[in-house]
């Protein structure tokens, strides 16, 4: 019988990758008429979000450190990242609600067509949608963008990511997007909400900002059917 752990043992911070469908669930993106706006995913990783978004004609643009590797490097370490992963999943099974993926096969599958569909995409656009971009500094204009989404980065790593470190990069986020911005989940890898959370609430740096804690319709971490919104 497989032991029982209360995170995954990660020793970075992993690539796997999630669906536009997961997004749009996470971010509560229902009622945001997509088309109209000009979208930044932070820290996007391997997720399938640009490129699906692409394909019914929005404007999204990925931004992450690991753009400056070739496509098959990336997808390399796609496929170790999410063996590393789905060998741990027994152990911490009960960290997650089984509802949106009904098991772990299913689970595995949708992280391998998240990558898949990512690194064919940057195959063929590569710089055009994917820059190169690493947090919290950024080469984006103010306002660049209306809307930023921030997935699984930021709280999910509070082990490894300081508070400094989440500041400075909403801060800068703020700054190149115009609208809001939206980060999901607000939880660790444990499923506790992070410390983090309410540090940035009371932070004097984002003392004119507005920022509400909005339930969304997705959880697959337990307890992590939250997301943070904060606007200038």
């Amino acid at each position: 019988m497989p032991g029982i752990k209360d995170s995954l043992e990660l020793k970075e911070i992993v690539l796997l990758g999630r669906t536009f469908d997961e997004y749009f669930r996470a971010f509560n993106l229902q009622a945001v008429n997509l088309k109209e706006e000009k979208i930044l995913d932070a820290a996007s990783g391997v997720s399938s979000f640009c490129a699906e978004a692409a394909m019914k004609g929005i404007d999204v643009t990925g931004s992450d450190r690991i753009y400056s590797l070739p496509a098959s490097t990336i997808e390399l370490k796609c496929a170790e990242d999410l063996a590393l992963v789905m060998a741990q999943m027994p152990e911490v099974a009960h960290l997650y609600k089984w509802e949106y993926f009904r098991g772990v096969d299913e689970l595995r599958d949708a992280r391998k067509r998240a990558y898949k569909l990512f690194t064919g995409d940057f195959r063929r656009h590569g710089s055009r949608r994917y820059v190169i971009c690493e947090l919290p500094e950024t080469d984006f204009s103010d306002n660049e963008f209306t809307i930023t989404l921030i997935s699984h980065f930021l709280f999910l790593y509070d082990d490894r990511l300081d508070y400094e470190f989440h500041r400075e990069t909403i801060r800068e986020c703020l700054r190149i997007t115009s609208k809001e911005i939206r980060i999901f989940p607000i939880v660790n890898l444990k499923g506790e909400l992070s410390p983090y959370i309410e540090k940035i609430l009371t932070d004097e740096a984002f003392a004119n900002c507005t920022k509400t804690v909005q339930t969304v319709d997705y959880e697959f971490i337990r307890n992590g059917n939250r997301m943070l919104v904060i606007s200038a």
